[in-house]
């Protein structure tokens, strides 16, 4: 690889780099001394500007005051004519407009301005000069004094770059040349040349003489390498008859190794997609693979979260034996030091623990009689941890269904009353409306909704509103129990119950029950004409012919339409889609029961 690169010397390398800081130096420089010449005139433009305002202003004010323009005509030549200055420009509020200097920068805005004012008042300004600064004299004097630095600097860095070059050439150039051509003329033999370089003799050593040091150390490695190299082949030349075996064996290991790596691999494959249900099963089946694999004849898993006491999670045994799974059971798994460790309970049993902040894990395995052989601590700690992660996941599926569990109950569940949501009501209600068709028999749909309820919020607030609604949820819950009752909120105030087996007057029957329960609640409502909470509730029902699919939407809208028609005949009613202007009583009739 470094025969293939191109030779660039050292000390080129280095003049370069010199080369290079010193046209930043020079740059630098000259940035500087262009600062400070264009502060040094900024300086001087002030000063003439004091000079005008305390010589010539008061001059042009006398003569503008008397109108002597051959006065103002040669003070503003004289103006004009000071270095700095290249034109200026008098205006003045009689209409005068006086310039003087070079007409080629009056074009361009004024770089300074000075108000003439009255000699009797000051307030009230004559006229304005107007003054144009010389900004190419600036220019000349940055560009004159930054080629003089240029000039001065080159010559001192030639200068330097000739006595380096000279010093690097004699002292560093032709050493490293001869260094290099001593290292590509070594050859891996016995004794190798010492290396010498024509230097003069010298009362102090450098770097270079470092190097020959360490070259010369270097030589005296080689040999040594050389005899160390014919004894360490002789020592090959010996174990050669033996390395058949050493590879059989490590090959055998190896197999072994994969083999139990395969076997983890497929058993955590196996229990990643399990359910809850699933999974104790299928981690004891694991445990007996395991076991098997590794001629243990028991195992069980133990584990401890904070605060609690440690439980028994699952175990696997060739032959029960109750007595080692009690001492298992009796440990204290959390005592000792954080950290996984593994330890020998008995001459039998093998200990494999984690303990940590929150969590403590114990995995207990005994040896098969007469199979126990010292086990690698890197490989029984992987299987410890291969073991804690499974338990983990176990809790995982367990806390997943857990959640799954709870998001099912909440998808179909009012947050506020706890009765059945409407999303889960129309479900509901389509399995029970396929099944009275399916046994032949009715269900009904009770509409219910509050009478009055915006005034109810209006007069006691929406908090008060919540625990009415929770009241009649609860209410609700309480009085439909049968199966496949289902009293849900449909939204806002208005709910709905859905009872299967019940005829047009068994349902009547139930809502008028209902609606007397709810009376009997007493909740005051002020805004109501019988000065407590009362509902309306609508009736329908289907007698089990026809589509239910296509039933239950003209169920709904028949039993809406029967709400309304309680509302219209005054509210606190129970209706039917039949009912007549005269509000119906107490009802007679009981539910048909689905044989």
């Amino acid at each position: 690889m470094i025969a293939s690169t191109r030779f660039r010397p050292f000390s080129r390398r280095l003049l370069v780099k010199l080369s290079a800081l010193a046209l930043i130096a020079m740059l630098l420089v000259s940035i500087t001394q262009a600062v400070l010449i264009n502060r040094s005139e900024r300086q001087n433009y002030q000063a003439l500007v004091k000079q005008l305002t305390s010589t010539q202003i008061p001059l042009l004010q006398t003569a503008l005051w008397d109108v002597e323009l051959g006065t103002i005509d040669r003070q503003l030549q004289r103006i004009a004519g000071l270095p700095p200055v290249a034109a200026v420009h008098l205006l003045s509020d009689t209409g005068l407009d006086i310039r003087a200097g070079e007409p080629s920068v009056q074009s361009q805005p004024a770089d300074a301005i000075l108000l003439i004012p009255s000699p009797f008042d000051t307030s009230v300004p004559l006229g304005e000069l107007h003054i144009y600064y010389q900004h190419e004299r600036v220019m000349q004097q940055i560009m004159s004094s930054i080629v003089q630095r240029i000039l001065e600097f080159s010559l001192y860095t030639l200068l330097i770059f000739l006595v380096l070059f000279r010093a690097l050439q004699s002292e560093l150039g032709r050493p490293l040349n001869q260094i290099a051509e001593y290292v590509s003329s070594l050859k891996p033999q016995r004794h190798p040349p010492g290396l010498k370089l024509p230097r003069r003799t010298r009362d102090w050593h450098d770097e270079i003489d470092l190097i020959v040091d360490g070259f010369d150390t270097l030589r005296k490695g080689m040999s040594h390498y050389s005899e160390q190299h014919e004894c360490v082949m002789q020592a090959l030349a010996s174990e050669r008859d033996s390395l058949d075996l050493h590879v059989a064996r490590r090959t055998r290991e190896f197999a072994q190794l994969n083999s139990y790596l395969r076997l983890i691999t497929d058993k955590t494959l196996s229990l990643m997609n399990l359910n809850h249900a699933e999974y104790p099963e299928a981690l004891r089946d694991t445990l007996a693979a395991l076991c098997q694999y590794r001629q243990f004849d028991a195992c069980a898993l133990l584990d401890q979260q904070a605060g609690e006491p440690s439980r028994y999670r699952l175990g696997w045994m060739q032959e029960k034996d109750p007595v080692w799974i009690e001492q298992i059971k009796a440990l204290d798994i959390s005592a000792g030091e954080p950290d996984w460790s593994i330890q020998r309970l008995s001459e039998r049993t093998l200990l494999i623990r984690f303990i940590g902040p929150q969590t403590s894990f114990c995995c207990a395995l005994r040896d098969a009689p007469g199979t126990f052989e010292p086990t690698g601590d890197e490989l029984t700690l992987g299987t410890g941890q291969w073991l804690f992660s499974l338990v983990q996941h176990w809790d995982h599926v367990i806390g997943l269904d857990q959640a799954r569990q709870e998001l099912i109950q909440m998808s179909h569940t009012d947050p506020l009353t706890g009765l059945a949501n409407r999303r889960h009501f129309e479900a509901h209600q389509l399995g029970e409306l396929r099944r009275a068709s399916r046994l032949g028999y009715a269900a009904s749909l009770l509409m219910i909704d509050v009478d009055y309820f915006k005034g109810f919020n209006d007069l006691y607030g929406h908090s008060a509103g919540d625990d009415c609604l929770k009241a009649l949820g609860a209410l609700l819950i309480g009085s439909f129990k049968r199966a496949g009752e289902l009293p849900s909120r449909m939204g806002g105030e208005e709910f709905a119950v859905l009872l299967p087996g019940y005829d047009l007057e068994g349902a009547v029957y139930a809502a008028e029950a209902l609606r007397r329960s709810i009376h009997a609640l007493a909740i005051p409502h002020e805004g109501s004409i019988w000065g407590q909470v009362t509902v309306s509730i609508g009736c329908a029902s289907w007698q089990g012919t026809g589509e239910p699919d296509k039933v239950i939407e003209s169920l709904l809208n028949t039993a809406d339409a029967a709400l309304y028609e309680a509302k219209r005949l005054g509210r606190n009613r129970v209706a039917t889609p039949y009912s007549s202007d005269s509000p119906s009583n107490d009802v007679a009739g009981a539910p048909v029961v689905p044989g």
